[in-house]
């Protein structure tokens, strides 16, 4: 399996991370994408892919972040970008749910970090929440010759034809396992193409499971039970099919 984005320069990882990817590995994640949320995130992730094998990391700015960016902060960016191991632009996009930052900066965050596209040929791992209008009217000003995930989709079945008719590639997290709150994301299941659906955790957040509070990588493997048992399928074949979606996602060959 392939967790495409985990926080796992966060906190609730500092003492055990060893245990976490060793963990994770016996479950069966063969490869992880860090998710940076900003510069400091990056300089971290870097630094834990250097040390362990079959992890990668990506270049990006959280619009919850947004209020502390700078557009300075794209040369650095562009560096970090050159790494064989940095294997997206993001995580970046809209976030208007809790406006941690102001709707102004993430707009300014997000279409910075958009500029960049033009000149790099990796991927767009991007987050949108309660935004959705104002996310793909930014996007649509732009013409990309790479792909393009939403990641940690739990929007409904409009969106996602919006998305999908966009040809951009979906992430599926433990929001599905929620009997309450995922309910709209439960019926989207059936409606994206097996060819675009990517399987993630977002460690630490959103544990599929009720009574374990911090999400780890390991638990990858009820995200992909559950999205089979929704399609009807076999839990080896979603799988499969994430995995081998993912390395034609972020352009990694074995």
């Amino acid at each position: 399996m392939f967790d495409i984005g985990a926080n796992l320069t966060s906190s609730h990882f500092s003492k055990d991370l060893d245990v976490v990817l060793n963990d994770s590995l016996k479950a069966g994640v063969e490869k992880i994408c860090i998710t940076s949320s900003n510069l400091d995130d990056v300089k971290n992730a870097k630094k834990i892919t250097e040390k362990y094998k079959n992890l990668y990391y990506s270049v990006g700015f959280h619009p919850h972040n947004a209020k502390d960016f700078k557009i300075e902060f794209l040369k650095d960016m562009s560096i970090y970008l050159d790494d064989p191991k940095a294997i997206c632009l993001g995580e970046m996009g809209l976030d208007f749910n809790r406006n941690f930052s102001s709707k102004e900066e993430q707009i300014l965050c997000f279409e910075s970090q958009l500029s960049l596209a033009n000149s790099i040929n990796k991927p767009l791992f991007l987050h949108q929440r309660d935004a959705h209008e104002e996310f793909l009217s930014i996007l649509d000003n732009y013409k990309f010759n790479q792909k393009l995930i939403v990641h940690c989709f739990t929007g409904n079945l409009s969106e996602l034809e919006d998305y999908l008719k966009r040809d951009f590639y979906i992430g599926i997290t433990g929001w599905v396992c929620d009997l309450k709150r995922g309910l709209d994301l439960r019926e989207c299941i059936n409606h994206i193409p097996q060819d675009k659906l990517l399987i993630e955790t977002d460690s630490p957040y959103l544990s599929p499971r009720k009574k374990i509070r911090r999400n780890e990588p390991k638990f990858l493997i009820d995200v992909a039970e559950e999205v089979a048992r929704l399609r009807k399928q076999t839990k080896e074949s979603i799988i499969k099919s994430s995995y081998e979606n993912s390395l034609n996602f972020f352009n990694l060959h074995r």
